[in-house]
């Protein structure tokens, strides 16, 4: 039984290693119909984590802030200020996150 469901395991992660390598091939092919349009599974499951995205976005705002701090050169602050607005986004994004799928989960209870 065990062996049989390792096998399954197995040729489900092949056939998405075909599809993602038929789908490379053939992607600017016009009319060419790749799969049934579904997400991949790996890419679909990015979204499900907004710890990880609030983190990377804490990760590229310590510099700036190490930099405000030691009082820095003006020109130096000024050329944090594209990853500042991205590490923002994230941080903003992941609490966004966090705070629809608590939500969520709310209303799920609730019925």
């Amino acid at each position: 039984m065990k062996e049989s469901n390792e096998s399954n395991k197995k040729n489900e992660f092949e056939k998405e290693l075909d599809d993602l390598k038929e789908w490379e091939e053939n992607q600017y092919n016009p009319g060419y119909y790749i799969g049934t349009g579904k997400i991949p599974e790996p890419i679909k499951g990015v979204g499900k984590y907004p710890f990880i995205q609030i983190i990377i976005g804490l990760i590229i705002l310590i510099p700036m802030i190490i930099a405000v701090i030691d009082e820095t050169d003006v020109l130096n602050i000024i050329s944090f200020i594209i990853p500042a607005i991205i590490g923002f986004s994230l941080i903003y994004g992941g609490i966004i996150k966090l705070i629809n799928m608590k939500k969520f989960r709310k209303g799920n209870k609730m019925h």
